[in-house]
């Protein structure tokens, strides 16, 4: 029988545990690598509803996106969320793993799966890595044909398949050179605005942040931390199960996610 050492190892050879910003929480964050492994869900989130879907299907795995905690944990406890989680997920026997931001800078990965579905051409990493400039966080290419602002938000809503977006810029302004960011991106928009982009594609905008991208003469498209992101949960279960379908491991969406129950599409 397969153990959880199996999944660690296809996923750290995707995405290196070492290659996660510092203030990250990466890789096996709860359970035992030696675990037999038949059944893993992949979620972005290990919310409540999740893990019940989880116990309830007799899952021995999670893998998500976003970690539960990024800090050092002093107690855990049933009196606060992230203990309560983690106290079910240990009662039943459920390893939890996440691959955040390695996952984002990754071949394959957050961000260049973002730039596929927006068919941006001669997309590279937009805030190069120091050791391997193969890689990065966010992406920097070219649309196929120039398009103004105005027609870009449109195509992005509907590629995306958002109801509406924020924007912030001249409608008319013709837009060829994108940045983008799934997720939270704003700590990066320098390295957009440095690589001479005409806009940058990113969530959790804030006020403030918006006016000092439209003051640098890039205009901002807020595409929402949760819709820059959802997409690599399809990303990860095709690449496991590429390898999985012979191991007798059974990869799942978690069907919470997908329907978007817990989610504002904004």
């Amino acid at each position: 029988m397969m153990t959880l050492k199996w999944v660690i190892d296809k996923m750290e050879a995707w995405a290196p545990e070492a290659t996660a910003e510092d203030f990250d929480n990466v890789g096996l964050l709860l359970g035992d690598r030696n675990q037999p492994v038949k059944k893993v869900l992949v979620a972005l989130d290990a919310t409540d509803a999740i893990i019940k879907e989880a116990i309830d299907n007799k899952y021995d795995a999670i893998i998500t996106h976003h970690p539960l905690t990024y800090q050092p944990l002093k107690k855990i406890t049933a009196c606060d969320s992230i203990g309560r989680k983690l106290l079910a997920l240990a009662k039943n026997g459920i390893s939890l793993y996440a691959a955040h931001t390695n996952l984002d800078k990754a071949r394959g990965g957050v961000n260049d799966v973002l730039a596929e579905i927006l068919a941006i051409e001669n997309a590279a990493p937009m805030a190069i890595e120091k050791n391997d400039q193969t890689i990065g966080i966010g992406r920097v290419g070219e649309l196929s044909q120039e398009m103004t602002l105005g027609k870009l938000v449109e195509y992005v809503k509907d590629k995306l398949g958002l109801e509406e977006v924020r924007y912030c810029g001249n409608l008319s302004a013709k837009i060829n050179k994108i940045a983008l960011c799934g997720g939270s991106g704003m700590s990066f928009w320098k390295s957009a605005r440095d690589a001479g982009c005409d806009v940058y594609i990113t969530g959790d905008v804030k006020y403030g942040d918006a006016l000092q991208v439209l003051d640098s003469g890039m205009a901002i498209i807020d595409i929402t931390h949760y819709r820059g992101e959802n997409f690599v949960i399809d990303a990860i279960v095709k690449r496991l199960s590429g390898y999985a379908k012979d191991e007798g491991i059974d990869i799942t969406f978690a069907a919470t996610a997908i329907n978007g129950q817990i989610f504002f599409n904004m």
